[in-house]
């Protein structure tokens, strides 16, 4: 505690730069890495996190670009760390390279302000906390990925350039081979790193333009970089071996580049275009305010401004000064002379007795963070990618740089009685409130996605004999192939053969080429499947594809009647699946039901579950529609629903009817099924507020529409004018309530008020840039993000009035996310914003 109360006073700047610099970054390090280890995931995490695990593991080659970089520390760390299991010994690698992160953030602010600002230390360090507990970079240090180590390299070559900018004397230029190393080693990781080189290039030749032609130097730069590209060395060396996982085609140049290169993957290479860089720009400032409270960004002005005002800071005109009167002092008097205190250009750049350069003034600097950021920033913000908050960490990192040296310059200016007090504030509103929002919600401690779907695997079909086929797609499959190549475990064929679906052959050609060959499983609904014709049927936690006409009761589901008694009305229910009797409060609760018609019918039927008074009225969508059914074939669907989150704790009798919907008649009264119990919920959001409340997962706040100056808030009365080629903007803004279960989609649809669909603008949230659900839970409790949209009316679009309506849904089965009115009742599944009226 008195070294953190003496490094909170301006004394503790008066102590040698090299005895205050260091232990303040070790203490930063080690607390972020702390929090991480007390967040981290433990057990395999779906998706790409689980194939760097087992790639590294095996060894093999990962997907393009192949993380050669990741791979190799991957397998390092997996056999040197004695404890824990190797998906965790994985998930250690992404806490260590946020920790470094952190520590190099503060090395480079200090370097950037310069060593005679006498608050550097607690600015930088502010800074660099603030950087650890953002949530995207602490989101992304507590799984496997290569991101958080492509933000690393990012962070560490800042460093070590403005290191060696800084330094005077031979000894600098150690710094600047240590660069070139690491910019290779980069490049073996992941070509984004390639993207800052313009920045790097043009920020080495500014502060050392004869370097071009200074051979000494320039060679062993080339060497260390070279040095640094040797883990390609690995792709060429594991492919010859024929890997279980991963290309054989990487010892030739074409194989090798095209896998190093991504060059599969480049048609989202830009997206976005000059038109759409307004509303990105409104994506990146809805990411910024996840990361930190706004006010904070002024910090990052106050540092644009003041490199533009002043072309050398006041603190390193005090350093040139000390330098110049360091390095000529006059043999008779205790002051330099003034021809020595004032050399000329001349004389200050040839002399053979001078070695040491001043300072790098602030004009190169701010050019390498200010470019660094940019040229990241424009590839990232044109990409339609599912999650661009992996690719984005780099840019965030820069801008915690900038904002850090802003602080910093801002409190030198202020009067002393103000200082203290704007610490304190910065302190709390940036990484205390972060610590205080993001720890009790972003821990993947209790995530179990990954063992429980293997578990459930190896369970359900064990000893069945059935030969079942189980179709998954990549976010499954790693965590079976990883039980398969790692723990050498696998079902066995009799029972179950989990096959892989790829983009070569799509679920339906997959279907159609297995369900000759035996029964046919899927782990997720699919809509291609039931459009082809099939029937998915709900069999535990998988779906199982039935040709039509299948008239057999699934055993595990419980009757509501005797199928044998005469029927009394054309739709019947016939059975039910609870298979949870204890729920929380805002539980997404799982209930199946097997259905009927006895004669072929028009109407449309569908069931209405009620919990105590809750009613849920369940729409059509992505279900099989019943004039489609067959007569007599019993019809097995999910009709999960959502509690409200403050429903209080108690036994509730849950009751299913039919409800015809073309005639909005019930069948039947509510049939009995179960006892529901029901816990109180850990965390209630208020809901009044909201405009609509989707699965009490997300709730729009608000919505906004216009088109140039014209406004209109949704609900609106007064239609939006418009006209053909014009352009509606939209931005959404959404609270989160609650952890989304999966991917949703957002949709934001023009339509008429015959439901005709004319423009559709399906995206996930942001436009690809924040996923509510991507490995695991991204979005929240109580984050708001704003969502802009840009809606071009067609050409030929003829006058008349049309509605925008606005909802999310599954990103992979489809099915809409319900809205839920106060009392937790269903009430729809869209929400109308307005009428805009489009004139010639």
């Amino acid at each position: 505690m008195s070294f953190l109360s003496d490094m909170l006073s301006p004394k503790f700047d008066q102590k040698p730069w090299w005895e205050k610099s260091r232990p303040v970054a070790v203490l930063l390090g080690i607390f972020v890495f702390i929090l991480y280890l007390s967040t981290m995931a433990r057990g395999l995490v779906l998706g790409d996190p689980t194939e760097y695990t087992f790639v590294a593991n095996l060894p093999a080659i990962a997907h393009p670009p192949g993380y050669a970089f990741i791979t190799l520390t991957g397998w390092l760390i997996q056999h040197v760390v004695p404890i824990g299991d190797f998906p965790w010994r994985m998930h250690l690698l992404a806490g260590v390279s946020g920790s470094v992160i952190v520590m190099a953030v503060y090395g480079t602010i200090l370097q950037v302000i310069g060593k005679n600002n006498r608050w550097r230390v607690q600015t930088a360090a502010l800074a660099a906390l603030l950087t650890g507990t953002a949530a995207n970079i602490w989101q992304h240090s507590i799984h496997a990925n290569p991101h958080i180590m492509t933000a690393m390299f990012l962070a560490v070559n800042l460093f070590l350039l403005t290191r060696w900018a800084i330094l005077p004397g031979p000894a600098r230029w150690k710094w600047l081979w240590l660069f070139c190393f690491s910019a290779g080693l980069g490049v073996t990781h992941h070509p984004l790193t390639v993207f800052t080189f313009p920045a790097y290039a043009a920020f080495i030749v500014w502060t050392r333009p004869r370097l071009l032609f200074d051979w000494r130097k320039l060679l062993p730069m080339i060497g260390f970089a070279l040095l640094g590209l040797i883990p390609l060395l690995y792709y060429p060396i594991i492919s010859a071996t024929q890997p279980v996982f991963g290309p054989h085609t990487m010892m030739t140049l074409e194989g090798f580049m095209a896998h190093v290169l991504a060059r599969g993957l480049t048609e989202s290479l830009p997206y976005y275009g000059w038109v759409d860089q307004p509303q990105r720009l409104v994506v990146f400032w809805s990411i910024l305010r996840l990361q930190f409270a706004w006010p904070l960004v002024l910090f990052v002005l106050a540092a644009v401004l003041s490199w533009m005002k002043r072309p050398q800071s006041r603190d390193q005109r005090r350093e040139t000064r000390d330098e110049n009167n360091t390095q000529h002092p006059s043999p008779n008097t205790h002051h330099p002379s003034p021809i020595t205190h004032h050399p000329s250009p001349i004389t200050h750049h040839l002399s053979p007795t001078t070695h040491h350069p001043p300072p790098t003034t602030h004009h190169p600097l701010a050019a390498l963070l200010l470019l660094a950021f940019l040229v990241n920033y424009a590839f990232v913000i044109t990409l339609k990618q599912q999650d661009i908050m992996a690719y984005i960490l780099g840019p965030l990192v820069v801008i915690m740089i900038i904002m850090g040296v802003g602080f910093a310059y801002t409190l030198e200016q202020l009067p002393g009685r103000w200082r203290g007090v704007t610490l304190l504030a910065v302190l709390l509103i940036g990484p205390g409130w972060n610590f205080l929002f993001n720890a009790p919600r972003i821990s993947l401690q209790q995530y179990d996605e990954g063992d429980k779907y293997v578990d459930e695997v190896f369970a359900y079909f064990a000893g069945r004999g059935e030969s079942v086929v189980l179709l998954n797609n990549w976010e499954l499959m790693t965590p079976l192939w990883y039980t398969k190549f790692v723990e050498r475990r696998w079902p066995d064929p009799k029972d179950v053969r989990p096959e892989f679906v790829s983009a070569a052959e799509p679920w339906l050609p997959s279907v159609f080429n297995y369900l000759p060959g035996g029964p046919v499983y899927l782990h997720g609904y699919r809509r291609e499947i039931v459009d082809a014709g099939f029937r998915l049927r709900p069999r535990g936690d998988f779906y199982q594809v039935v040709e039509p006409g299948e008239k057999g009761i699934p055993p595990e589901l419980t009757p509501l009647i005797n199928p044998e008694e005469p029927l009394n009305s054309v739709a019947q229910l016939l059975a039910y699946e609870l298979p949870q009797s204890t729920v929380q409060a805002g539980d997404f609760v799982p209930f199946t039901l097997a259905m009927r018609v006895t004669e072929p019918t028009s109407d449309f039927y569908v069931p209405v579950v009620q919990v105590g008074t809750i009613q849920f009225e369940f729409t059509t969508d992505t279900h099989l529609i019943s004039p489609d059914w067959q007569p007599g074939e019993v019809i097995v669907e999910r009709f999960d629903f959502a509690l409200p989150h403050g429903l209080p704790p108690g036994e509730y009798p849950v009751t299913v009817r039919l409800r015809n919907l073309s005639q909005q008649v019930d069948l039947t009264e509510g049939l009995p099924t179960e006892i529901l119990t029901v816990e109180a919920a850990d965390h209630i959001p208020q809901t009044a507020h909201l405009l609509a409340n989707y699965r009490q997962r997300v709730g729009l706040q608000t919505a906004v529409s216009r088109n140039g100056l014209e406004f209109r808030t949704a609900p609106w009365e007064t239609p939006l004018a418009t006209a053909p080629g014009e352009v509606v903007i939209t931005q959404l803004h959404w609270e989160v309530l609650d952890y989304a279960e999966e991917s949703y989609t957002i949709f934001v649809h023009l339509i008429d008020p015959a439901n005709q669909l004319y423009v559709a603008l399906d995206y996930t949230p942001l436009g690809g840039a924040v996923p509510t659900h991507l490995w695991f839970p991204k979005w929240l409790p109580d984050q708001r993000l704003i969502d802009p949209y840009r809606m071009e009316i067609p050409s030929d679009l003829a006058p008349g009035t049309y509605l925008i309506e606005v909802g999310l849904y599954e990103m992979i089965s489809g099915r809409r996310l319900h809205i839920h009115d106060e009392n937790g009742s269903i009430v729809g599944d869209r929400t109308i914003l307005g009428a805009i009226e489009v004139t010639p």
